[in-house]
């Protein structure tokens, strides 16, 4: 499956409803549900009508699906991985933030500028 740069911008501008949540993660709208109340799947928009999804929320849908399928987690597993996977990637995201701070040193046994 290939996917378009028109479809990533889509996605990252369209706001879903829960229905086209399912929909496009192939999860029942019940286990979206639960794994919103959670805390697993995090909403762009609660408000009093309808709850809101963005980019971020069918990633972590997809990815549950993934993990139900490929490890035959029950609801509760998917949303402690799921967790998990966020928090690594926050982690990730520091440690690469922190890295680039520091400033560029050569590879142990290579010196620069001297011959």
């Amino acid at each position: 499956m290939q996917i378009e740069a028109s479809e990533v911008l889509w996605f990252e501008q369209h706001v879903l409803t829960l229905p086209e949540l399912a929909e496009l993660s192939g999860l029942p709208t019940a286990m979206l549900q639960e794994l919103f109340d959670w805390g697993a799947i995090t909403p762009l928009e609660h408000g009093t009508h309808e709850i809101r999804f963005g980019a971020s929320a069918l990633r972590s849908a997809r990815s549950a699906r993934r993990l139900q399928a490929d490890f035959e987690l029950d609801l509760q597993g998917v949303a402690v991985a799921l967790r998990l996977l966020e928090r690594i990637g926050e982690l990730e995201a520091q440690l690469q933030a922190l890295r680039a701070r520091l400033p560029q040193q050569a590879p142990a046994g290579l010196e620069l500028g001297r011959s």
